[in-house]
C-alpha cells in the first residue's frame, strides 16, 4: 500500500463516523419530502419518502407524525410507512422530518395532509 492510498483510507473511515463535530460543517443537510405531497389526502399504508443530502453526510433522519417519533432512519433511503387505518376520517395531520449531518447541524420540514377514508 502506498502512502497516499493510507491517507485516503483514513480520510473515508474518519468522514464515515458517526457524531462527529467538525466545525468546519456549519450548513444544516438539505431536507425534502418527496412524498406525500403537502396537503394531500392520504388513507391506508403511506409511504413518507425523504430526500436528505449533506456535503459532510447525513447521520440521521427522524419522521414524526402529529410530533410523536415514527421511526429513525441512519441510512438511505430515508422512507418509512404510515398506518393511517386506525385514524378517523378527515382527520388532519402533521408529518413532520429532521436531518443531522455529522457536526449535529439540523434541519426540519414539515408537511399537513388529511386522512381520509372511503365509503364502509
Amino acid at each position: 500500500m502506498t502512502r497516499k492510498s493510507g491517507v485516503l483510507l483514513l480520510a473515508l473511515a474518519v468522514g464515515c463516523s458517526s457524531g462527529g463535530n467538525d466545525p468546519s460543517d456549519g450548513n444544516p443537510p438539505q431536507l425534502a419530502i418527496t412524498s406525500p405531497q403537502a396537503n394531500a389526502n392520504v388513507s391506508g399504508q403511506v409511504p413518507i419518502e425523504i430526500t436528505a443530502i449533506d456535503d459532510f453526510g447525513v447521520d440521521e433522519v427522524r419522521i414524526l407524525v402529529d410530533g410523536v417519533l415514527l421511526t429513525r432512519i441512519f441510512t438511505p433511503p430515508f422512507r418509512a410507512v404510515w398506518n393511517t387505518t386506525p385514524l378517523d376520517n378527515n382527520s388532519p395531520h402533521v408529518i413532520r422530518v429532521e436531518a443531522l449531518d455529522l457536526a449535529r447541524n439540523l434541519s426540519s420540514r414539515q408537511i399537513s395532509v388529511t386522512v381520509v377514508k372511503g365509503p364502509s
